[in-house]
This record gives C-alpha cells, sequence and structure tokens, in this order.
C-alpha cells in the first residue's frame, strides 16, 4: 500500500478549516487499510486539535489510528522514509485522486501471467498482492503482448496526477543470463515516463514453475511415462540453462533461413532438434539425448496447472529451491515493485 504523510501545517488554522474535508478523506484510506499513513510522534498533537475541532464523534477512532501510526513510524528503519507520498495544500486533491483510483498491474496476458503471480504469491507470503486485486483495489491489464502492455502501461501512468501507480510486469525474453533484450530497453523507456517495471530474470513467466508441478502435468495416464522422460531431462540442466529454456515449446520447429536458428541431428533416423543461436553455448554440454527428449517442451497450460497445485497444497515455496538461489529473490523484488503502487 501507498504510505501517506500529512504535514501538520494542513491541519492548523486557516488552512485545516479550508483542507478539513479532503483531508479527514486521506484519513478514510488510512482507516480502510487501503494507505498507510506516516506521521511522527511529536505531530499526534496537531492530529488530535485537529480531529477535534472538526470530527469530535469519531476523534477517539482516528486519534488511535495516528498513534498507531506514529509507533510504527518512530520504530522505522530511516531507509523506510523513502518512497512516501508528501502531500501539500497545492497537491492534496491531486494525490487524492491518486490514491482513491485502483492501483494498475499491466502484464502481457492478463489470464496466464495473473495466475503465475498469484501462485507465486500464496508460494511466498505474498497474498496481500492477491487481497489488492479481490479487493478491486488493484486492477490487472490484459496488454496483449509486450508492446501492446507497454503502450497500456504509459497510458495509463498518464491518468495519474502526480504518484503514478502503475507497474509493468514482463517476459524477458533473453537467451542466456548476460542476454539484455528490447524487453530491457522498452521497459526501461516506460519507466522515464513514471512506469514501475520489472523485467522477468528468467526467460518467461512458465521458467519459474517448479519441477514438482511438472511431474503431475500428464492427464492421461499414458503420458506419465514420456513426461517423467522429459522432467528427467530437465532436470539434468543447469539453473541457468534451465532458466532460458523455452518452457512452453521446448527444441522444436522448422528451422528459420538466417542466423536465427541452428539445427542439429541426433544420429536416430527422424529425430531433430533446434537450438536458436541466440543461445550461444549455453547448451553446449547438454547431451544430444536430453536436448531430443525436451524437444518438444511442456506445453501452454502451464500456469493454470501450477496455480491448481498451490491450491490443492501440494506444492511448497521450497520447491521453488530447484530454480536456482536467486529466483525467489527476485520474485519477492517483483512482489515488492507491485507492493509499492497498491
Amino acid at each position: 500500500m501507498m504510505r501517506v504523510e500529512i504535514p501538520v501545517d494542513l491541519l492548523r488554522g486557516s488552512q485545516g478549516d479550508e483542507n478539513a474535508e479532503l483531508v479527514l478523506k486521506l484519513i478514510a484510506f488510512f482507516r480502510e487499510a487501503r494507505h498507510e499513513w506516516v506521521v511522527s510522534p511529536h505531530d499526534v498533537e496537531a492530529v488530535q486539535t485537529f480531529l477535534q475541532r472538526h470530527v469530535p464523534v469519531l476523534a477517539q477512532t482516528y486519534l488511535l489510528l495516528a498513534q498507531k501510526a506514529s509507533m510504527a513510524q518512530a520504530w522505522a528503519p530511516n531507509s523506510y522514509t523513502t518512497g512516501v507520498v508528501k502531500v501539500t495544500g497545492e497537491t492534496l486533491l491531486g494525490d487524492i485522486r491518486d490514491l482513491e483510483r485502483q492501483a494498475v498491474l499491466v502484464v502481457e496476458n492478463a489470464i496466464y501471467d495473473w495466475q503465475m503471480i498469484e501462485a507465486l504469491a500464496r508460494l511466498l507470503g505474498c497474498e496481500d498482492v492477491i487481497d489488492a486485486k479481490e479487493g478491486n483495489r488493484l486492477s490487472v491489464y490484459n496488454g496483449g503482448g509486450k508492446d501492446g502492455a507497454i503502450r497500456h502501461a504509459v497510458d495509463q501512468a498518464a491518468k495519474f496526477f502526480r504518484t503514478r501507480r502503475v507497474v509493468l510486469v514482463i517476459d524477458s525474453d533473453s537467451f542466456h543470463p548476460a542476454d539484455r533484450t528490447d524487453n530491457h530497453e522498452k521497459a526501461d523507456a516506460a519507466a522515464h515516463e513514471g512506469v514501475s517495471s520489472h523485467v522477468l530474470g528468467f526467460r518467461e513467466m512458465e521458467n519459474y514453475i517448479p519441477n514438482r508441478v511438472l511431474a503431475r502435468q500428464p492427464r492421461k495416464v499414458a503420458g506419465f511415462s514420456f513426461m517423467a522422460k522429459r522432467l528427467e531431462a530437465l532436470k539434468n540442466l543447469s539453473p541457468e540453462q534451465r532458466a532460458h529454456f523455452d518452457m512452453k515449446h521446448g527444441f522444436k520447429g522448422k528451422p528459420q533461413k538466417g542466423a536465427n536458428r541452428k539445427e542439429r541431428r541426433s544420429k536416430k533416423v527422424g529425430t531433430t532438434y533446434f537450438v536458436p543461436e541466440r543461445h550461444g553455448d549455453l547448451y553446449g554440454d547438454v547431451a544430444e539425448r536430453d536436448l531430443i527428449v525436451l524437444q518438444e517442451g511442456f506445453g501452454t497450460d502451464l500456469p493454470s496447472l501450477f496455480l491448481e497445485e498451490v491450491l490443492r497444497g501440494g506444492i511448497s515455496e521450497r520447491d521453488l529451491d530447484g530454480l536456482g538461489t536467486r529466483a525467489a529473490q527476485e520474485l519477492r523484488s517483483m512482489f515488492e515493485i507491485i507492493r509499492s503502487v497498491i
């Protein structure tokens, strides 16, 4: 939730009288837990005087809220002062309009990406983000792809007066750990327009799905044997190789003209797989039998399967360990960015 500071000058004298209705609307946001009040213990007395003058019936309720907020501020680390919306007399009306609007989360595909985000939020103890969406404090917008998502994020940011409560989460589409793609450049451009952006460190959202989910994918018994082989081949990849593997489509498809794809044939007749040249030597040490097995990938319905398994209780945060030590850390960082605009 947004952290908001009301200067005591807006509570005193003629300013307090003129701004009372708007200030009380702000305080109502805090009472509803839509946003967080930032107030110094030294300013609580001014708050009390203001409340007793303008809302004597609710004064005690609001005063307890201010006291609680001031104690939290007194014990907060110095770094906790960053990211605070500091209201002024000139910005008060615009700030209220910004704060009463829904925050906006823009993704490439609102169905699949939100299924992924919800599943990860439940694994990592970030259910407050889910609560914000269900409580209509956060809207999720379908960009219809990266370019559409970026355009919409910029358009939405322009609708805010001062505090642009818009966050963009998109795939990196990276082929190796050091790969900086067009998506990074576009997200940087959106950031210049006030959009808070997170470009995934892994190739796509699906790369964050734990192996335990993939093991439960087949709907038919006949598919278990082949899926077991495919999953075993995936486990043979290093965390970096797994992070940039095309989880949905694998190493299959017709070779394209030019240097975008490189064909590699197995010794088995009629078995072919393709490793895009943009991967460089990332998969150079992978056994050919594993590349052959991984040519099919794991399909396009992985997000819904992931959420289903999380809701069933069959997946835990510990299952993310197989993705590498940085995966959970990056995902927590993503949720902090989302929280920063709610």
